[in-house]
């Protein structure tokens, strides 16, 4: 079942009221994307080697998720996934992270998530990768050790959101530990080919924005 996160993201939404706020204010759409991350400031990213991706990005909805597990959720357009993922994988690849299958045993995971809406919902609840995520076992959920997810009330552009977790840092109390977090706001408008020059922009902005990522 979908969580609603009622105090997301407010630094990035006070960023984005000073930018909306200049006296000329934004020329251009993309001017007023934002790029918020965030980390576990105890997990050492460079010791890591391989990481998964899915090859689908879920689309995140206002209805109520009630699947049973194993139960694919609903994707976004494929267009607009495929220009998602090839940007966290070159990227990945980049910062010298070798991508392998699932069921490899990835040292990272990489799940990213979209939506378009008037609110955000990013705490969303585990099913929308339970069906995926390699070795999932009943009662698990996520958490961000060190570290406190964006909080945000409301938006009114497209999202995108990241989620890196280790799939052998699970808890005792049945917990994934997301330990890499990126959120880009107002990347759903306009054409697609402006749409993708916007992800491909901020996608990257949010690992250079992160050093720590780097090996």
């Amino acid at each position: 079942m979908l969580k609603i996160y009622h105090k997301m993201l407010l630094g990035v939404l006070a960023l984005g009221m000073i930018t909306s706020c200049t006296p000329e204010g934004a020329e251009y759409i993309d001017e007023l994307d934002i790029v918020y991350t965030n980390h576990d400031p105890d997990f050492v990213f460079s010791s890591q080697n391989t990481y998964a991706l899915p090859d689908q990005v879920v689309k995140i909805t206002e209805e109520i998720v009630d699947g049973e597990p194993g139960d694919e959720p609903e994707y976004i357009d494929p267009a607009y996934s495929v220009t998602i993922l090839n940007s966290i994988r070159s990227n990945m690849n980049s910062l010298g992270y070798t991508e392998v299958d699932k069921s490899a045993n990835p040292d990272l995971i990489v799940l990213p998530s979209a939506m378009q809406t008037d609110q955000l919902y990013f705490y969303y609840d585990w099913w929308y990768w339970n069906w995926w995520y390699p070795g999932w076992g009943t009662g698990w959920g996520w958490y961000y050790p060190g570290y406190y997810p964006p909080q945000v009330s409301r938006i009114r552009t497209g999202t995108v959101f990241l989620q890196m977790t280790q799939p052998e840092g699970i808890n005792a109390a049945d917990q994934i530990p997301v330990i890499w977090t990126g959120v880009m706001n107002g990347l759903l408008e306009g054409s697609k080919d402006q749409v993708a020059t916007r992800i491909n922009n901020s996608i990257n902005q949010a690992f250079t924005q992160s050093p720590y990522l780097a090996k």
